[in-house]
């Protein structure tokens, strides 16, 4: 891979990128305040446990899947990004996912001018399709000739990093142990996007109850910091 190439993952994988992930703790603050995640062992379970399930299971195969189909079949493309919508059952969720989508396709359009990432978001803004960041950083890589394999890596990292900038706000937890926790959970990340990319035409599912019933009951938190 070349410079370039490496630059553009880093910057697009970087907190200081504007789309506004600190604002999402997706169900963790929950967790939090009913005592089901205390310390950075708990951390780490739900890390692993977004790794397995979500990102393993609909997040990785549906960001491959876009790849594949961009931007050649733009309805198999909404077919991806709505059902990606639809398997969420909690509507935080899925309001943070395109929230966090389109101003990450705002963004890019700004940054890397491409007829494709234009497109997309002239129908993620007429409704057509819903634009969640999975199927989003799919044509950004797209457009950018990022492989599979680097842009699988770089959106799980992205994620993780986003969770443990949570957790530290959450959590009684120190800086080196996120850290710690950070890197071991990332050490499991390259055989899961290995497995997602032997089955690029894997049916996506969804079964994360912990995950899903937190982010479900975060609205209904006395005081909330995060907005899911």
């Amino acid at each position: 891979m070349g410079s370039d190439r490496i630059l553009q993952i880093l910057q697009l994988s970087d907190g200081l990128f504007p789309v506004g992930a600190f604002a999402f703790s997706d169900g963790l603050e929950t967790a939090v305040q009913q005592d089901e995640v205390v310390d950075g062992h708990d951390i780490r379970v739900w890390l692993e446990h977004y790794v397995d399930m979500v990102f393993g299971a609909s997040e990785g195969p549906a960001l491959v899947q876009t790849m594949h189909a961009f931007p050649e079949d733009w309805q198999r493309l909404e077919h991806l990004d709505h059902e990606l919508s639809a398997l969420r059952p909690s509507s935080e969720t899925r309001m943070s996912s395109r929230s966090l989508g389109l101003r990450l396709l705002r963004t890019c359009v700004a940054l890397y001018p491409a007829r494709g990432l234009e497109e997309l978001l002239e129908r993620v803004e007429s409704g057509r399709c819903h634009g969640n960041l999975a199927v989003v950083h799919g044509v950004v890589f797209s457009v950018l000739d990022i492989s599979e394999r680097e842009a699988l890596l770089a959106f799980a990292y992205s994620r993780l990093s986003g969770a443990v900038s949570a957790a530290l706000r959450l959590a009684p937890v120190g800086q080196h142990e996120m850290q710690q926790v950070l890197k071991d959970t990332l050490a499991g990340v390259p055989m899961i996007v290995d497995d997602i990319l032997r089955r690029p035409a894997y049916c996506l599912t969804s079964f994360a109850p912990t995950l899903d019933v937190c982010q479900m009951e975060h609205r209904y938190l006395y005081s909330r910091l995060f907005r899911s």
